[in-house]
C-alpha cells in the first residue's frame, strides 16, 4: 500500500488583516511530505514561503491568521491545536530554520544556552549530556563546539545560519 505522509497540507489559507485590507499570503496551498522525503519551497521574496512554514507550526504572527485548510501531522490537524499543545511539537517533532538567523536568536543569551533550552524542554537527559550534545551539534554544522559559549553578535551571518540548523536538529525532529 501507499505510505501515508508524515505531513500533509490541504487547502491552507493564511491571511494578514491590515488597515489597508486583507493580504492573502497563502491561498489554497496543498503539499505532502513522506518519511525520508525532501521538499523545497522556492519563490520570489514576499510570495508566502515563510508564511506557509509558520502556518505549519501554527506560529503565524499577528495580524495574520490561518483562515482555512488543514495541516495534518501524523493524521492530526495542527491548525486546531492550542499553543501549549504545539509547544510539545515544535523543535521536537517539527523544526524550522528561519531565513533571518540574526533575528532568530536572542542577543542576551549564548548560542549554546539557546540550543540547550530546546533540548532540555523536550528531552530528559543530564546537563552534561545536553552540553555535550550542543558541542556535537555545532561541530556537525561546521562550527567549533566550544563556540556555544559565544553570543549571537560574535557570529557571522553564515555561522548563525548554521547554528540555527544545529538548533533545528537538536531534538532529531521528524520534519
Amino acid at each position: 500500500g501507499r505510505i501515508l505522509p508524515v505531513l500533509e497540507v490541504k487547502n491552507l489559507r493564511t491571511f494578514y488583516f491590515t488597515e489597508k485590507g486583507v493580504l492573502k499570503a497563502v491561498d489554497g496551498i496543498n503539499l505532502s511530505l513522506e518519511k525520508g522525503e525532501v521538499l523545497g519551497l522556492a519563490g520570489e521574496s514576499g510570495c508566502g514561503k515563510s508564511t506557509i512554514m509558520l502556518s505549519i507550526i501554527n506560529l503565524v504572527p499577528s495580524p495574520g491568521r490561518i483562515v482555512g485548510g488543514e495541516v495534518l501531522f501524523d493524521g492530526k490537524n495542527l491548525v486546531k491545536k492550542s499553543d501549549k499543545e504545539m509547544m510539545k511539537i515544535r523543535w521536537k517533532r517539527i523544526s524550522l530554520v528561519f531565513q533571518e538567523a540574526m533575528g532568530a536568536f536572542d542577543p542576551l543569551y549564548t548560542i549554546g544556552d539557546q540550543i540547550l533550552e530546546a533540548i532540555n524542554y523536550h528531552q530528559k537527559i543530564s546537563k552534561e549530556e545536553s552540553i555535550k550534545r550542543v558541542g556535537n551539534l555545532l561541530e556537525m554544522v561546521g562550527i567549533d563546539g566550544t563556540r556555544g559559549k559565544d553570543y549571537p553578535y560574535e557570529f557571522s551571518g553564515g555561522m548563525l545560519q548554521r547554528a540555527l540548523i544545529a538548533m533545528a536538529l537538536a531534538c532529531n525532529p521528524d520534519v
